[in-house]
């Protein structure tokens, strides 16, 4: 069986990767606030907090795996 090459990673996957993680760490960042703050704020703002929080997570996941693609090359060899 011929083994598939896949290309290296491209600048905008390196990019993406590097947003991904900042978007995990504003997860982070947003489940503490969430923690602290979820006494004194009422209802509506834990709400939106929450939000704020599974969309920063889950905007994470979806960059990290477009940023862990690897394609092969899909050009037909020239024999």
């Amino acid at each position: 069986m011929i083994e598939v090459q896949h290309p290296p990673k491209r600048l905008w996957q390196k990019i993406t990767a590097i947003i991904a993680k900042l978007s995990f760490l504003t997860t982070a960042v947003g489940i503490v606030l969430t923690l602290i703050y979820a006494g004194d704020v009422n209802e509506a703002n834990k709400a939106s907090m929450g939000a704020i929080t599974f969309i920063s997570f889950a905007i994470g996941v979806v960059l990290q795996v477009m940023a862990s693609t690897s394609i092969p090359s899909l050009k037909p060899d020239q024999d």
